[in-house]
């Protein structure tokens, strides 16, 4: 979203509220909402950290020896790092066919979904995560949800930062956003291709990427919440089955 555009939508919902607050509630929710607007990108990767540690608190992570954690390392052991940008990966033991990257670099795999991926297509999955966060997708969706938050409650109302204004809940809020994250089309499409250039670069086949979007269509009858956006995980296996 370009910042003139963010700033007219800010300007719409301060306005909005108008018939239902006085002069200073305005005042304060849109002081809250510009600093929303114009939350840099080191607030936004702390936030991705304390989303992190939020949800890894509220879910099972697999131990440093288990079969998961293990497996997961191997797959994962070239990229810790990309483009200067730091990965960390962790398995959350839940049965769900799941997956998400969070703008700070911190990527949870799901166990249910290693159970049903070879190596080769979890490298896909993890590589289509690792490219929400390469291109910024994740930190933009953060921003939005920084925005509807703001927009819902005057956070900043005593001067501090939108960041520091934040509770605990909400930031687990936030945090439940990111993993629903709805991203574009060109969002997702970017994302596949950062998929497929990770299975190049670790020498795997393009075949990984379109088994394991058929496997997420066969399961979640076309759709899934690791790639929720149209178009589905059908059509999506099928672009990548006719790419040269």
């Amino acid at each position: 979203m370009s910042k003139k555009l963010l700033l007219t939508s800010l300007m719409a919902v301060t306005l909005s509220a108008c018939s239902n607050m006085n002069p200073m509630g305005v005042l304060q929710v849109g002081s809250t909402l510009f600093q929303a607007a114009s939350i840099s990108d080191a607030d936004v990767k702390a936030l991705g950290a304390q989303s992190a540690a939020k949800l890894d608190a509220e879910n099972k992570i697999a131990t440093s020896n288990s079969k998961y954690s293990q497996r997961l390392n191997r797959i994962t052991k070239n990229l810790r790092s990309y483009n200067g940008q730091p990965m960390n990966f962790k398995v959350y033991m839940n049965n769900d066919m799941n997956a998400f990257a969070l703008p700070n670099g911190d990527i949870r795999v799901y166990s249910g979904l290693l159970d049903k991926m070879t190596d080769d297509e979890v490298l896909f999955v993890v590589g289509h995560e690792m490219g929400h966060v390469v291109y910024g997708h994740s930190k933009s969706q953060m921003r939005s949800s920084l925005l509807t938050t703001a927009a819902r409650q005057a956070a900043a109302a005593s001067g501090n930062s939108i960041v520091a204004s934040l509770s605990s809940g909400q930031i687990g809020n936030l945090a439940h956003k990111l993993i629903d994250a709805q991203y574009s089309q060109s969002d997702e499409y970017e994302a596949d291709a950062h998929g497929l250039k990770v299975l190049k670069e670790n020498g795997r086949s393009k075949d990984a990427a379109v088994s394991a979007l058929r496997k997420i269509a066969a399961i979640s009858g076309g759709q899934s919440t690791i790639f929720s956006s149209h178009p589905d995980s059908d059509k999506r296996a099928e672009r990548i089955a006719n790419m040269n």
